[in-house]
Parts: C-alpha cells; structure tokens; sequence
C-alpha cells in the first residue's frame, strides 16, 4: 500500500503514461524509502525505452537522474526525481526487456 500521496499520483501518471506506449507499470519494495516501479512491455507495439523514460518524466513531471543503468536478465533502471530540489523522495525505475531487444 502506498501511503504517500505524491508517490500515489507518480505512479498513477506513469501508468497512464506507459500504458499509451504499449507498457503496463507495476509496483514493487517496500513503498517506504523510494517507490520502486517495473515496466513490462505488454503490447507488439511497445515503445522503446528512452521514449517510455521521456514519457513518464513528462507525465509525472518527475526528472531522470543520469542515463538507464544495466541490471540482471536485460533489465534497464533509471531514478526518477522530484523537481523539488529540498524533496528527498525519488522513483526506482526497472523496466524489463522488449522481445526484440532479447533477441
């Protein structure tokens, strides 16, 4: 259950957002620290996945920082900060693999 209100709203925009890209966005952790959200392409038409980055950061008006990092099984993360300079909240960014980029 989220309990922040902000991190709420996050992750219903980017929900919105990834799902007009071919992307469904699902939650994980704990929801205390960070939100940790996780991007699985769920259509054929799914975007790629600095285009689902720029999506989502326009959305939510949430902000990258620095470029996707290489995880396990092809998976790319990314946190997602608030414009607020003085908030130390942010969003963990996974998102898995499209079919062709496995391939």
């Amino acid at each position: 259950m989220i309990h922040d209100p902000d991190y709420a709203v996050a992750y219903t925009k980017a929900r919105i957002a990834a799902w007009q890209y071919g992307w469904a966005i699902t939650l994980h952790g704990s929801f205390t620290r960070d939100l940790d959200l996780v991007a699985i392409p769920w259509t054929d038409k799914a975007c790629d996945v600095e285009r689902l980055i720029a999506a989502i950061e326009y959305r939510t008006g949430l902000k990258r920082q620095g470029p996707p990092s290489d995880k396990p099984h092809g998976r790319k993360a990314v946190s997602l900060l608030f414009p607020d300079a003085e908030d130390c909240r942010w969003v963990d960014l996974s998102i898995m693999p499209r079919a062709v980029e496995v391939a």
